[in-house]
């Protein structure tokens, strides 16, 4: 799952981004113009924003630019402004949750993670390929597409990282009970079976670091 943090108190954004890529890919912007950038170049499943930047409240442009971009991206206000009507108007603006600061870094995780399985996507689609998570299948205009087991195993095991980069050994890890006996050119094998029977482009190498997919 990816994040994204924005708050022009870089102190702050730098100690969250620490605790939270543990669980997540996080990125994080210091103003408003960058933060449009990372929504104009990644789809994220959770945006927390600041209400303030340099002293004036963008609140409103923000998390309506958020949902233009996608209505699935959950939205969590970070923010000293914490009076009642300060929360009711970012409801109305669009937020799905908000916390007011000083807050407590556990709270926080516990909000990003209840937002997450709120608006987890059980659908997707990649290149032509549609992937349904709740079953774990794959088709190609409306037909099923066969895996084998390790195709399989390889092809959700990324999809469950995305858009983290996986390399060959923790694929290897995934794949077999004793990976000190398989050779990384297994993983390999298995990718290029698995590009003939989807888009080639659905899972991307990265050079000398593994294999991705991205949406």
């Amino acid at each position: 799952m990816r994040i994204l943090i924005a708050d022009d108190e870089k102190e702050l954004l730098e100690l969250l981004r620490l605790s939270l890529e543990r669980d997540w890919v996080v990125d994080t912007a210091s103003d408003v113009d960058e933060v449009k950038g990372y929504l104009d170049a990644f789809t994220y499943s959770v945006v927390i924003v600041d209400r303030t930047f340099h002293g004036t409240d963008r609140a409103e442009e923000l998390i309506r630019y958020i949902k233009r971009k996608n209505a699935q991206t959950a939205v969590l206000v970070l923010s000293a402004l914490g009076d009642v009507d300060d929360k009711v108007e970012g409801f109305s603006y669009g937020a799905d949750d908000y916390l007011e600061k000083p807050f407590d870094i556990k709270e926080l995780h516990a909000r990003i993670t209840a937002l997450s399985r709120r608006f987890a996507v059980h659908k997707r689609e990649i290149e032509g390929i549609e992937i349904d998570i709740d079953s774990q299948t794959l088709a190609q205009n409306g037909q099923p597409i066969v895996l084998s087991k390790n195709e399989h195993t390889l092809f959700f095991y990324l999809l469950s990282k995305s858009p983290q980069i996986v390399s060959r050994e923790e694929i290897l890890d995934a794949l077999y009970d004793n990976p000190q006996n398989v050779t990384s050119n297994a993983v390999d094998e298995i990718v290029a079976r698995l590009r003939k029977k989807l888009n080639p482009k659905v899972i991307k190498t990265i050079k000398t670091r593994g294999y991705v997919i991205e949406f």
